[in-house]
């Protein structure tokens, strides 16, 4: 069980509103009572059809022949579809990289990952679609197979593609890195291996295209993320305008985590299988094919160099980053790499930071999005490297970090790699979490356990929590001089359209789909407030249609951004509509405009006089001859919130990559049973600051939420493969998901330090407690094993693998 011991310094809210409260989640009743519509409760045509794909058994082989024609005879099967006749009708999915490979939905010449589509069939049913693959007769010529980004790297290793398996090459460099590696006294050198693990959302991809042969359109519902950039990247490939491919997202989407934004090429797939079958195409993903074939986050080699002082100070840090992006790197990568740029530094005050960053393709599923995108790779081997530098200076890790953090009076902080860091109180979250931890008991334990022979060891992790992707970062792939040879590119949006209806009920719609979030609680509080109206006036519309709701190539569900511009679009448009309100009630009120109140459902006047909303709204809609000449009939409006900060990258790969940026400690005791290797989790504490909190109750499940994830991934859940490149792990028998019965107690509690950058002072906070864990985890095991010499470089922290590493530690002698 967690438990939430507070908000420390909350900011004063007014005691009338419910921003701030823990306001009952709206989206709750429905979806536990069974009620949520999902893709595949979702019939939203007639004569619904079904594909199935057929997939590689191969991690690495030429095609040399594929027959269909069994399959094409079946009097259930509407048409068949290999890669071929879609290469015939679509180009390649573009992507910005240096070296970028041909990606289709379905294998061309050869496959090149486990799982990989090779042929799709449409049938009657999803059934007959399912029997009629096993009519398809392929014949391949197996190829060796590499899995290992940095054994794919060597001259002799397969290779996957004509370009090689080198995408995208960049070193990047910011402030004097020379002089502080000079003037160190310390360098330290560590390699850190991160692993593959995914997001293993409730509800697999799905799918449903119609394409009209009269217009050459065609609607596609999915649930998909986006629309984001990847609706302009599907329209390109297809070959289509924008304007004739409509994406539909409905609002039940059942978890996501960042995977569902690589559903993209199943929807090209799905939308050219309906225009071929000439009937709508329905797909529902198996259980199965999302583990094999969906996306997960890289794995990683990360080598890395900190420069420190004696007194403690960190002078610099140098990293070779080698993220394995499987099979294809494909859009929007390669920005697990490249995203966390503005704030590589973390929570650090130094300003020498630099490079070498490498997108590698093996014959393993494509990479894409997972939880932390970027940053629990990267803080991994960060925070493990913050570790052996306070060892080296002799420091307890916990005032190491303390003397290394930005100060709470240096905000806004600018970071040598162009981030900027809107506010925090670094040493205030730790003081707090090492408080509510007990951390000096658990030293004198600690000490107390090495006596008897025991392992227990104490974690410490210190996070940026970066929030609303600046879309420019995907420029960061590219040197300046190719950059140059295209346009700018930045922002970080979302929009908002809101309503009155005659009888004075509020329609919110916004630009994103769900999955889980809690987005029509938040806006609902946010317009409540902003109105002066009930929270069961407001009906909140999610889920998203391309051609009806306002959007751009930012909008979407991802990167925390909801908290940070979509709470921001909700509170500007909820202003903008009760301007109008307290213009039309000044009219109706005689009483100036900027005198009049919202509170109560009602407009209050200087004069102690007031009309209800639901005049306000009759009149603007009733009898528009009431209102004020330069007010329009109607109570409706739109506003678009933009970060003004998210600008395009510099001459020097200097970005602002997010619109703001959270931060959170965590602590963790452990003790590990050195004669089975298991864990035990003794405390977890977690402190983190979001900015001003619209809803504890969401804010707490996404923290602990979060948790949990990097938790599941730093002792539990990995994507195996075998040296031949088959996934050893496609079903939950052998990926390894953790239960309720495995989750440790966490207590969390958070500071409240407003960001400048948004009118309601919210930042993001769901990928916080992910990319803190495994860190956390990490440094606790090390901490407990550092008496038997044992070093944690690598994941996940299995028992078997810590029982091995206890045994050939005492092989070898064990401690120094």
């Amino acid at each position: 069980m967690s438990e939430t011991v507070g908000r420390e310094d909350a900011p004063e809210t007014d005691d009338a509103g419910v921003v701030g409260d823990a306001f009952g989640r709206r989206e709750d009743d429905r979806l536990v009572r069974g009620e949520g519509k999902y893709m595949d409760d979702f019939d939203p045509v007639g004569n619904l059809h079904h594909l199935a794909f057929l997939r590689s058994p191969l991690a690495h082989g030429k095609i040399e022949s594929i027959d269909t024609s069994a399959a094409e005879q079946r009097d259930d099967v509407v048409c068949v579809l290999t890669g071929t006749d879609l290469a015939e009708r679509m180009d390649p999915f573009a992507v910005g990289v240096q070296n970028p490979p041909e990606y289709y939905p379905l294998a061309v010449d050869k496959v090149r990952y486990d799982g990989e589509p090779v042929a799709a069939v449409v049938a009657t049913s999803k059934y007959t679609a399912k029997d009629a693959l096993e009519s398809i007769d392929v014949e391949y010529d197996r190829l060796d197979a590499v899995t290992d980004e940095l054994e794919a790297l060597e001259d002799d290793a397969p290779q996957l593609h004509e370009s090689g398996n080198l995408a995208n090459e960049r070193t990047l460099e910011y402030g004097p890195l020379d002089e502080a590696f000079e003037e160190a006294d310390h360098v330290i050198e560590s390699e850190f291996e991160f692993p593959r693990y995914t997001s293993a959302p409730m509800e697999t991809y799905g799918v449903i295209a119609e394409y009209d042969h009269p217009t050459d359109a065609a609607t596609v519902w999915s649930n998909f993320q986006g629309p984001f950039t990847m609706h302009p990247v599907v329209a390109g490939a297809l070959g289509m305008s924008q304007n004739d491919l409509q994406f539909k997202v409905p609002s039940d989407n059942g978890g996501s985590f960042g995977v569902k934004a690589h559903i993209y090429p199943y929807i090209a797939a799905t939308v050219i299988a309906s225009e071929e079958a000439g009937v709508p195409v329905k797909w529902i993903e198996s259980r199965r094919e999302h583990l094999q074939a969906s996306a997960c986050h890289t794995d990683r080699t990360q080598r890395m160099r900190g420069a420190v002082s004696d007194d403690g100070q960190i002078l610099g840090v140098w990293v070779e980053l080698y993220d394995n992006f499987g099979a294809y790197v494909r859009a929007p990568e390669p920005g697990n790499t490249f995203r966390p740029l503005a704030n590589y530094v973390n929570t650090y005050d130094f300003d020498a930071f630099g490079g070498e960053f490498y997108a590698v393709q093996t014959n393993k599923c494509p990479a894409g999005l997972n939880r932390g995108y970027g940053c629990h790779q990267y803080y991994f081997g960060l925070e493990r490297l913050v570790d052996q530098m306070a060892d080296a200076v002799d420091m307890d890790p916990t005032e190491f970090r303390k003397r290394n953090f930005i100060d709470a009076d240096e905000f806004p902080y600018e970071t040598p790699t162009g981030g900027e860091y809107d506010s925090g109180r670094y040493a205030d979250a730790l003081k707090r979490a090492k408080e509510l931890f007990d951390y000096e008991s658990y030293l004198e334990r600690r000490e107390q356990a090495r006596e008897e022979g025991r392992y227990l060891g104490i974690g410490c992790s210190a996070i940026i929590d970066p929030s609303a992707s600046n879309m420019g970062y995907v420029s960061v792939a590219m040197p300046p001089e190719e950059r140059e040879k295209g346009h700018p590119k930045s922002g970080a949006v979302s929009s908002v359209t809101m309503m009155v209806q005659p009888d004075a009920s509020i329609v919110v719609e916004l630009d994103s789909a769900p999955s889980g979030q809690g987005h029509e609680t938040t806006a609902t509080q946010i317009a409540a407030d902003e109105l002066g109206v009930e929270p069961e006036a407001i009906n909140v519309i999610s889920g998203m249609d391309t051609n009806e709701k306002a959007w751009s190539v930012s909008s979407g569900s991802y990167s925390s951004r909801f908290a940070s511009v979509g709470h921001s679009a909700v509170k500007k448009a909820g202003e903008r509509l009760g301007d109008q309100m307290r213009r039309i009630a000044g009219e109706l009120l005689d009483a100036p405009a900027d005198a009049i109140e919202l509170a109560d459902g009602r407009a209050h006047g200087p004069d102690g006089e007031s009309i209800s909303v639901r005049r306000i709204a009759g009149t603007a809609h009733w009898n528009p001859a009431a209102l004020p000449d330069d007010v329009q009939p109607g109570l409706r409006t739109q506003y678009t919130f933009s970060m003004e900060d998210s600008t395009p990258i510099d001459e020097d790969d200097r970005i602002n990559s997010s619109g703001t940026y959270g931060y959170g400690v965590q602590l963790i005791a452990v003790e590990v049973d050195a004669t089975t290797g298991e864990i035990d989790v003794l405390d977890y504490v977690a402190v983190h600051d979001c900015g001003t909190i619209v809803n504890p109750q969401i804010v707490d499940g996404q923290i602990e939420g979060g948790i949990f994830h990097g938790f599941a991934g730093a002792l539990y859940e990995e994507l195996e493969y075998d040296s031949s490149g088959t996934l050893q792990a496609d079903t939950f028998m052998d990926y390894a998901v953790p239960t309720a019965k495995e989750a440790p107690d966490v207590t969390t509690d958070h500071l409240e330090t407003p960001s400048p950058k948004t009118p309601l002072g919210s930042k993001g906070t769901g990928e916080a407690g992910t990319e803190g864990a495994p860190a956390v985890i990490a440094n606790a095991v090390d901490d407990a094993l550092d008496p038997a010499g044992v070093e944690i470089t690598s994941l996940p922290l299995k028992p078997q693998r810590i029982w091995t590493l206890l045994n050939e530690s005492a092989a070898d002698g064990g401690a120094d």
